[in-house]
């Protein structure tokens, strides 16, 4: 297995630290503004309010680890990247304001006692959950290309990445969702986890292919939640 001096492990560890507490903060700190202002489903009932929510703490977060992720990318690149993103999200925003409307609805009777909050949630519930999966792949990108600087090998960031995405999931056991929804979250959460470091490092537009993957399985995930969980609306 490869070594690493203390120092570079030193490194490394502190950043995935760094990560850990800025999603940790952001969680918590949503679900207490959710209380605060006694919303049943924070991404649907205030929209716009929580995609500024993690449009800042991506900001914020792109700001602190600007030194893994934009190392070799000038103003002018990193502008052309972001454009790149703009046909995507016309795409994801039409699938999820026109097709996912069209679908059955999710059933009241066959729905888990504490469904997930986007079981029922309109083409609003997008808008802010495009803001968060940013925010967690800023978060991605720079532990992963912090890794890659201290040469590690690629094998080791995926199995890492996998460990520390899918594990991360687990926690949804803890908001008292179901054990199949938790485990499908997490499984996929854990490949998701393995395959984005090859997607940063090897692929051309890397964070364009991890967004793009880790948007559309919650549109997926959404879409068959609705053809499932939809047979009694469609009978009735």
């Amino acid at each position: 297995m490869q070594n690493l001096s203390r120092f570079d492990m030193r490194a490394v560890a502190s950043l995935l630290v760094a990560a850990a507490l800025f999603w940790a903060v952001s969680s918590q700190l949503y679900y207490w503004i959710v209380d605060a202002l006694s919303l049943e489903r924070g991404y649907d009932e205030a929209p716009f309010l929580f995609a500024a929510y993690y449009l800042a703490w991506a900001c914020f977060a792109a700001f602190w680890f600007r030194e893994p992720l934009f190392r070799k990318l000038d103003a002018r690149q990193a502008s052309y990247k972001a454009a790149i993103m703009l046909p995507m999200m016309m795409v994801l925003g039409v699938y999820v304001t026109v097709v996912l409307p069209m679908l059955p609805e999710v059933s009241v009777d066959l729905a888990p006692q504490n469904p997930p909050e986007f079981m029922f949630a309109s083409a609003w519930y997008y808008l802010p959950k495009s803001a968060d999966i940013l925010f967690q792949q800023v978060l991605i990108a720079a532990m992963i290309f912090a890794m890659a600087r201290q040469n590690i090998k690629l094998r080791y960031i995926a199995l890492a990445m996998a460990v520390l995405f899918g594990g991360y999931h687990l926690t949804l056991g803890f908001d008292g969702f179901t054990t199949l929804y938790v485990a499908r979250f997490t499984l996929s959460a854990t490949v998701f986890g393995f395959f984005v470091p090859y997607l940063y490092l090897k692929a051309r537009y890397g964070f364009q292919w991890a967004y793009g993957m880790h948007w559309s399985f919650y549109a997926v995930d959404a879409t068959i939640t609705h053809f499932v969980l939809g047979g009694a609306a469609v009978s009735a």
